[in-house]
């Protein structure tokens, strides 16, 4: 066999073997969906999102989705809603400011995310306001789920470098300045979440308590959330 026609299928092997690992993870998460409920999301990553989706669609279980916009970027309004909507379900944008009244009002019933680092002491790194959504979900006694694996290479929060971008981009919306010269901005990309907050740790080995997320790299037998 040619040597690019190897890399070509080692290439195509590891990312089938990802999406696998991935739809494993989303059939734990989807068992947490209560049937047709009211799903809250924040900054989704593309692919657990689109399999945390298809095992919706596979189950009938036709969820709804409500997704803050997530400024500056406006991710939340640019893809995780246009990703709900186009495979087919109920979708709603919000504001990043809404989420508190919105879980009231609407009686969400989950507030899930995925995470950009996950620390093996249990804490989450994910786009800026996750943490204040998780807080407001734990008001309203909303449980909060996380997908992603945690991170041998952060064995405690104190390792992860929260991101300080641009400032400038927090004083305009989609290129159009909001507030007055002279103003300062400030812009911090991602948040940590404590432990406390979290209800569960989602990954293709099933759903851990926070705390024990170390058991994670011990053997490759599921583990069931039993709260």
């Amino acid at each position: 066999k040619k040597a690019d026609e190897a890399i070509r299928d080692h290439v195509v092997e590891m990312n089938n073997a990802r999406y696998n690992r991935v739809r494993q993870a989303a059939k734990y998460l989807v068992s947490k969906f209560p049937k047709n409920g009211k799903v809250m999301t924040q900054c989704y990553a593309e692919t657990i999102l689109g399999m945390m989706l298809l095992e919706c669609r596979e189950q009938g279980n036709n969820i709804k989705l409500f997704c803050p916009e997530t400024r500056p970027y406006f991710q939340g309004a640019k893809f995780t809603s246009t990703v709900c909507y186009q495979m087919g379900f109920d979708t709603t944008l919000i504001t990043d400011n809404m989420p508190a009244f919105v879980m009231a009002k609407e009686k969400i019933d989950v507030f899930t995310c995925a995470a950009d680092a996950i620390s093996c002491d249990g804490y989450v790194f994910n786009k800026v306001g996750t943490s204040q959504i998780a807080i407001c979900a734990n008001h309203f006694n909303i449980p909060v789920y996380v997908s992603g694996a945690p991170d041998i290479g952060h064995p405690t929060f104190d390792t992860v470098t929260i991101e300080m971008r641009d400032p400038s981009f927090s004083l305009q919306a989609m290129g159009v300045r909001t507030a007055i010269e002279g103003i300062k901005g400030y812009y911090p990309a991602f948040d940590m979440t404590p432990p406390e907050l979290i209800t569960g740790i989602v990954t293709n080995k099933g759903i851990f308590e926070p705390t024990k997320l170390n058991d994670y790299f011990k053997d490759n037998q599921p583990y069931e959330l039993t709260v």
